[in-house]
């Protein structure tokens, strides 16, 4: 008996100046990833009146990922909707003050300097709690990613990063929040991470991984947030005789010294036909 051999198809669409697809189409699935310049200013006023906050630094609005299945499942990562769940109550300043009052003060009061002029309240920080963009419907389940299976050697018939949008906090840290994704012949896996560092103050990662394992009619969904105290993750450095805090600017090394036994964690899949 002969295996079939599934082919895929690469995409190449458009140019680097008016907006860049690349992506594969393979086994029932389009997954596509769209690369446009950062918003220019008509970009950043129309946005910016539509979310009614300050936008960060480095947006990039008309970047895109998209999953999308022959039988209809489809989900998007954009700007625009992870930044409509940046917090824009009253108390979008004092979450975290809670855990970080002394520290967070002085950060609020200086970032808070650049954007006294902003008619309503916002989270600064950028913190979103985004896991993309989708009518399908999600709920929660046990099934977890077969992390053994994304452990295996398998040929990457596909890999991007994306990035939706930077800022630097006005000088006291970063806030990003970036796509990576890759398809294999088994399975594809993406990751949407969002990396907060606020000198002084705090870490947060919030990550929504999407994962399929081809062959199966469902999608697996994972979200977790985890975050712990500037000085924490900083003490976790490598002891050299030059401390070398470059590491605290890499969100992988930072990810894997967060604390876990505090994150919140949710699992959800979802049916594709």
């Amino acid at each position: 008996m002969t295996s079939t051999k599934i082919m895929h198809k690469l995409i190449n669409e458009g140019t680097k100046r008016e907006g860049q697809t690349n992506g594969i189409e393979y086994n029932g699935w389009k997954i596509l990833s769209k690369k446009a310049p950062i918003c220019n200013s008509q970009d950043i006023d129309k946005l910016q009146g539509e979310l009614g906050i300050p936008l960060p630094e480095m947006i990039f609005g008309n970047n895109e990922v998209k999953l999308s299945h022959e039988d209809g499942f489809e989900i998007f990562f954009r700007a625009k909707d992870a930044l409509e769940l940046v917090d824009t109550t009253s108390e979008s300043n004092k979450h975290i003050k809670v855990a970080y009052a002394s520290e967070w003060g002085k950060k609020s009061a200086q970032n808070h300097e650049e954007i006294k002029d902003v008619i309503k309240p916002y989270d600064w920080t950028y913190s979103t709690a985004y896991q993309g963009t989708s009518a399908n419907e999600f709920s929660d389940s046990e099934k977890c990613i077969d992390v053994d299976r994304l452990k295996q050697m398998e040929p990457i018939l596909f890999y991007d990063e994306n990035i939706l949008f930077e800022d630097e906090l006005a000088d006291n840290g970063t806030a990003t929040l970036t796509t990576r994704l890759r398809v294999m012949p088994s399975c594809f896996f993406l990751l949407l991470r969002f990396f907060l560092r606020v000198d002084d103050v705090l870490f947060r990662i919030n990550d929504t991984r999407i994962y399929h394992q081809f062959g199966t009619d469902h999608i697996i969904r994972e979200y977790s947030s985890k975050e712990e105290h500037y000085n924490a993750v900083r003490s976790r450095l490598p002891k050299t005789p030059n401390e070398d805090i470059s590491l605290l600017t890499d969100p992988n090394w930072v990810s894997s010294i967060l604390p876990t036994d505090k994150q919140i964690r949710i699992n959800q899949l979802a049916n594709i036909k």
